[in-house]
């Protein structure tokens, strides 16, 4: 079973549109069925992107099953010996089924929301998450095709779950100055106190795609090649350690990374939905492709 988390350093880096997109060509590759289902957690509970854009802030059992619910202070996670299956389950059977919005069968791919206004309680401070492993290892035991954690930010604590429990992490970023050296110092901090062997597939987004000059005191730059060539020199070191596996094919070719989407200002998943795609929306698609083949790569 797959697990992703799809992270940034910080806000704003069209961390949860990159998930949205990718998770159709996961779901193709992991074969997702609603036997063997796709599950997606919204783990960026101070601002539930994801669970906006299905429109399940005001799901019914949202009290019950989201994840302050299940993974908070008083949260515990259904266990069900009786289910035969992940159809009959209780815990499956109260997540959200999302499968249509992926022309996928509804129960093909499930999701679990977060509460809006939602308090983890004093879990926000105990750096504990038994309740996630619990969590994982139910969806494992009923064979579950994979889970994609739509991480918080940085060092919150939904961030640090969600990264201790992916194999791999989508770590997404602008190719912006602060970006660059903030993502880049945030895994010079990880790779020597919180976690080994990961993959972690670096992924500029929101490329620029048209070539523009930027003149400072080093003289002009040409953007968007500069940032590549900063981005690749700032995980040199890393690579060179070892402690983590960083995968940066993502940053291969003259059109690197993701994209910059115009219509994504609008509707995250336009690009699945439009009869007519501009040369840069289908390269975007095709990206999106590539991010899903590298994570399912062993």
């Amino acid at each position: 079973m797959k697990k992703i988390s799809c992270f940034s350093y910080k806000g704003g880096a069209g961390r949860s549109t990159l998930a949205l997109n990718v998770v159709p060509y996961l779901a193709d590759i992991l074969h997702a069925t609603p036997d063997h289902p796709l599950i997606l957690v919204d783990m960026d509970v101070d601002s539930c992107g994801i669970t906006y854009f299905f429109n399940l802030e005001d799901y019914a059992d949202i009290d019950r099953f989201s994840v302050q619910a299940l993974f908070g202070t008083m949260g515990t996670i259904p266990r069900d010996d009786t289910a035969e299956s992940v159809r009959d389950h209780t815990l499956f059977r109260h997540l959200c089924r999302v499968g249509k919005w992926f022309n996928y069968p509804h129960d093909a791919i499930l999701c679990l929301p977060a509460e809006p206004g939602g308090s983890l309680g004093t879990s926000n401070y105990d750096g504990k998450f038994t309740k996630v492993n619990d969590f994982i290892e139910e969806c494992s035991d009923y064979e579950c095709c994979g889970i994609l954690f739509d991480s918080a930010v940085g060092d919150q604590l939904t961030a640090i779950w969600s990264n201790q429990a992916a194999d791999t992490i989508m770590c997404c970023l602008r190719p912006t100055k602060q970006f660059r050296e903030g993502t880049q110092r945030f895994f010079d901090k990880f790779d020597e106190r919180i976690a080994r062997g990961k993959k972690i597939i670096v992924i500029p987004n929101v490329v620029p795609t048209e070539p523009l000059d930027i003149e400072d005191a080093d003289g002009v730059k040409g953007y968007p090649e500069y940032a590549k060539s900063e981005i690749l020199k700032s995980f040199a070191d890393n690579v060179a350690r070892g402690n983590n596996d960083y995968n940066l094919e993502m940053l291969e070719g003259d059109l690197f990374g993701v994209p910059k989407i115009d219509r994504f200002m609008w509707q995250e998943d336009i690009l699945r939905s439009s009869s007519k795609l501009t040369e840069t929306e289908r390269f975007a698609l095709s990206r999106y492709q590539k991010i899903a083949e590298i994570v399912c790569k062993s």
